[in-house]
């Protein structure tokens, strides 16, 4: 699995604008933020092969990847935090978009979750799988699975939720909503806990909230990390040196503070790379852009495959995973974008 990194590098070079003098002042817009989740899309996908057990016994590159460097659950603390972040600049600049959450965004999530629910339900069907009804009920809001990759999910579903809640209760001021997010969340990350739910089920959430608070204090960072060039280096060594750092600690010990902490400076060095390398180019903006349904529908053939055991060549496994994983998320793509043109697109106001 360690040589699949070695074309997504290249990938990732692939298009990068370097600031010399200045800074990028659109290293974290739409265009930017949605390259860097085509990274990690890529990353997830990479990370569900590899937990397959396709690749048990690779080899000593492969007992590294997985030992040392392998992000696991932190791959998608950028899906969180840009979602965040992105729904408080919506909240920010759009008027009347906390009214219109519920349809565009919750209704418009679970739809599309419930509808990459299917294919899943008929796979299972033809596998002879049982399911129950309260299990396809509640898959549909990601408590439950049909097979699919479903904790993520119900997490986003609920902070959209709690997001709606609190800049309605809060009136829409911005620290008051961002600190009753905050609250929420942890409340959130509790009830889950205690449901008895796995850690990746909670680890992750506070970095929504923390997406949010961010686009409340960005400039006042940006301040800081811009002052100088001088200024910024040393910021971004620092934050390098504190990412590895808290990472083979958690690797070490397996203990929830240096995971926060890591997945912490891990965004903080991205976020500031980002300042003077700019990444993107139409692969990674393509990824971006169909995350949901690479990350939704990839275990479709990961379970066809298995099932004829040609995950016994882990090789070629990965190789047709990702083919159909890529085709069935460009196919799923269109489908939405026909659904979504029908029920949530904005109606023109007829001419007068």
């Amino acid at each position: 699995m360690v040589w699949f990194l070695l074309p997504l590098a290249a990938l990732c070079l692939w298009g990068v604008r370097f600031s010399g003098k200045g800074f990028h002042a659109d290293y974290i817009a739409p265009a930017s933020s949605t390259a860097v989740n085509g990274v990690f899309t890529v990353l997830v996908l990479m990370h569900h092969i590899q937990s397959s057990g396709a690749y048990a016994g690779a080899g000593i590159w492969d007992d590294l990847l997985i030992r040392y460097i392998h992000l696991s659950q932190l791959i998608v603390v950028p899906f969180l935090f840009f979602s965040g972040y992105g729904v408080a600049e919506s909240l920010k600049n759009k008027p009347g978009y906390l009214l219109s959450m519920p349809k565009n965004r919750i209704a418009k999530t679970w739809l599309h979750l419930t509808l990459s629910l299917v294919p899943y339900f008929l796979l299972n069907l033809i596998l002879g799988e049982k399911m129950g009804v309260a299990q396809v009920l509640l898959s549909t809001v990601g408590w439950d699975s049909l097979g699919n990759s479903n904790w993520f999910m119900f997490v986003i579903l609920a902070l959209y939720v709690l997001t709606f809640l609190s800049y309605l209760l809060a009136k829409q001021k911005k620290i008051p909503s961002a600190v009753l997010l905050s609250v929420l969340t942890c409340l959130l990350t509790a009830a889950l806990i205690a449901a008895g739910k796995e850690s990746y089920w909670w680890n992750t959430a506070v970095f929504f909230p923390l997406g949010v608070w961010y686009s409340y204090l960005k400039d006042k960072i940006e301040a800081i990390l811009q002052k100088s060039n001088k200024t910024y280096w040393c910021f971004l060594a620092l934050f390098a040196v504190l990412f590895v750092g808290a990472h083979l600690l958690f690797c070490k010990t397996q203990k929830i503070f240096f995971f926060m902490a890591d997945g912490c400076f891990m965004m903080a060095f991205l976020l500031t790379g980002l300042m003077k390398f700019k990444i993107g180019n139409p692969v990674l903006l393509w990824l971006g852009k169909n995350l949901f349904g690479v990350y939704i529908l990839q275990r479709l053939p990961m379970r066809l495959f298995e099932h004829f055991s040609i995950s016994l060549n882990p090789y070629l496994y990965t190789v047709l995973v990702a083919a159909c994983a890529l085709l069935l998320a460009w196919l799923f793509g269109l489908l939405l974008s026909v659904i979504d043109r029908k029920l949530f697109a904005k109606k023109k106001k007829p001419a007068v």
